[in-house]
């Protein structure tokens, strides 16, 4: 045969074309795929929560710079934790994310027109998932909605059914692939949602329980192919170290030492966290919230003998949580072979971001004008923190006057209120009051109950609200420089209640439980089968605090308004309001702890702890 026959020619084509498809690995000439990467590789997480509409470094209750918040900053710390690790990082946010100042009540209630400024912050970081906190569903479903369509990453939350069939009303979980490794990422929130939200905000909504839904969900996620399964939960541990819970070591206790853990009181299945890790086999990490808490790392042993990692940044974007997964390719699959984790801080030292900055400076200038509004004037300052929680003060009896001529005013007269002081900075000063003065005496999106409750409850209500004092040693009294040391770490200050119109009395050095010294209505004993109709706001009224005797109550209205939009509307309504004209002595603690701790400092307060 000639050398440069036609067959000849054919024969060195195809040769040619095989060698060059067995060269290339080109899927098109054959079923040959590339090789892939199994060298060991570390994931990382991250993780903010309960940032609560924190975007700026920025306090709008008290008009102030705040250096430790904001996500402009957390922005900051997430490009910097990609830096580190750019091809292997997700970034999660565990809820409570569109409430919580007033940029957040501004762009829901008063102007939901725009973008929400939380979206066009998280869609600049790139989020790649978000788990529903119960504040998210604060302004009804349509406000969720909206927020839902503009952010570029899914909203899970698995435990929220449709109450008709039982169906998913929300995306339950993520599958994303990610360095070729396949995360699942379920989203769960707190159950406690269908107890403080208003019905009419949660229309056609049924909450399960954490612990089931999750019980359902994690081998779905594992036979999908998950290589590592997250779980990112508005719900945290049900306790916290006995010790100091800034400790990071007081986190890693064995958790079954009844002794280094303080119950926080939960509502039923409020913070399920922890047991979730315990209970249930395929989970590696759970990214928590709601208990603005720092929790740098907890370890827990799952059923099946594996640790689970736990961690909670805090709240208001004052830390960045972070997990480090290492991961190992074993059998087709990827393991995880080691993890840890820490909280970057938000602090001086960070900047913040450009950028984010950029995006949502006119949100916050905005939300300045907003809040800056003239309300009307004071003749004298009304005083806050513990110097007024210590007394029977005008600041909690001013909020019990608005609960009462509210209830009053819409056909629900009562008996007596009771209201907290949720922060130590809310006071209202001497002369004009702003929005935003107004705002700082009562920073929850709270609304207001009438219920009709009886004397057994009310006993039983204060005598659990005295737990808030740790026990009075007269040998070893409180540090006197530091009235934060008179009550018990664990418990909020937002669930110490403070009376109206009924006389009481509280002996700090009796134990909790048995503390109440006196309970009269209209110079009368109360009996356990009086009835009483009282102002509650809804969080107390179902429970909230480990308060679950309200609920044996019956509740006769609920407002629509906010109790803090009812504030702002009585301070515009009552000029020169003088604190001497709302302050009433009804209330009295053994020792006086106000005489102890602020006498130096005392000045013109009506009613002393006497």
């Amino acid at each position: 045969m000639h050398p440069r026959s036609p067959m000849r020619n054919r024969r060195a084509s195809v040769l040619s074309l095989l060698s060059a498809c067995a060269l290339l690995q080109l899927t098109a000439c054959g079923d040959t795929e590339p090789p892939v990467d199994t060298s060991p590789r570390t994931l990382r997480l991250l993780q903010t929560s309960d940032l609560h509409t924190n975007l700026f470094p920025w306090d709008y209750f008290t008009g102030k710079p705040d250096a430790k918040r904001g996500l402009s900053k957390v922005a900051t710390l997430v490009k910097q934790a990609r830096a580190e690790n750019p091809d292997c990082t997700l970034l999660i946010d565990t809820g409570d994310t569109i409430q919580g100042t007033p940029l957040g009540t501004y762009y829901a209630l008063v102007d939901n027109a725009p973008q929400h400024p939380m979206a066009v912050a998280m869609n600049e970081l790139r989020y790649d998932a978000m788990a529903l906190g119960n504040h998210e569903f604060n302004y009804g479903l349509g406000v969720l909605s909206k927020f839902k369509s503009e952010v570029g990453f899914p909203v899970l939350g698995a435990n929220v059914r449709k109450s008709a069939d039982g169906s998913e009303a929300f995306t339950p979980y993520l599958l994303k692939d990610v360095c070729g490794v396949k995360v699942g990422i379920l989203g769960l929130v707190t159950p406690g949602v269908s107890t403080w939200e208003r019905a009419e905000n949660i229309p056609g909504l049924r909450f399960e329980d954490p612990l089931e839904t999750a019980r359902k969900y994690v081998p779905k996620m594992r036979q999908a192919g998950a290589d590592v399964v997250v779980v990112a939960i508005h719900s945290g541990p049900d306790k916290q170290p006995t010790g100091s819970a800034s400790n990071p070591a007081s986190w890693l206790v064995d958790y079954a030492d009844a002794s280094k853990w303080a119950d926080r009181g939960n509502l039923p299945g409020e913070n399920q966290a922890v047991q979730i890790a315990q209970q249930i086999e395929g989970i590696d990490v759970l990214l928590t919230g709601h208990t603005h808490q720092p929790i740098p790392k907890m370890l827990l042993r799952n059923a099946g003998g594996q640790d689970v990692l736990l961690i909670q940044p805090n709240r208001w974007g004052s830390h960045l949580g972070q997990v480090d997964l290492s991961l190992v390719h074993q059998d087709g699959h990827w393991k995880v072979e080691g993890k840890d984790s820490q909280l970057r801080e938000v602090n001086d030292s960070v900047a913040q971001d450009a950028q984010v900055t950029q995006l949502v400076q006119g949100y916050h200038d905005q939300t300045l004008t907003y809040v800056s509004a003239k309300l009307g004037t004071t003749r004298a300052a009304f005083p806050g923190g513990y110097a007024a929680r210590y007394v029977d003060s005008a600041l909690a009896d001013l909020i019990n006057t608005v609960q009462e001529q509210a209830a009053e005013e819409n056909g629900h007269p009562v008996d007596f209120s009771l209201a907290a002081l949720f922060t130590d900075d809310g006071m209202l000063p001497a002369g004009n009051i702003t929005l935003r003065d107004a705002y700082s005496i009562y920073v929850y999106d709270n609304t207001l109950y009438v219920m009709e409750i009886n004397g057994s409850i009310l006993r039983r209500a204060l005598e659990l609200n005295a737990g808030y004092f740790a026990q009075w040693n007269p040998s070893a009294p409180p540090d006197a420089s530091n009235p934060e040391s008179a009550k018990v770490s664990s418990v909020q200050n937002y669930n110490w209640d403070l009376y109206s119109h009924i006389d009481y009395g509280f002996d700090l050095t009796k134990p909790a439980g048995s503390r109440l010294t006196h309970l009269r209505f209209q110079g009368a004993d109360v009996r356990d089968d009086q009835v009483f109709r009282i102002a509650i706001n809804n969080y107390r009224a179902s429970g909230g605090g480990g308060y679950s005797m309200f609920k044996e109550g019956k509740v006769l209205w609920t407002s629509a308004d906010g109790v803090r939009d009812y504030v702002a509307r009585y301070i515009q309504s009552h000029p020169d309001l003088d604190p001497q004209d709302v302050n009433a002595c009804n209330f009295s603690l053994t020792p006086d702890l106000y005489s102890y701790f602020f006498q130096a400092s005392r000045g013109p307060v009506k009613c002393s702890a006497h």
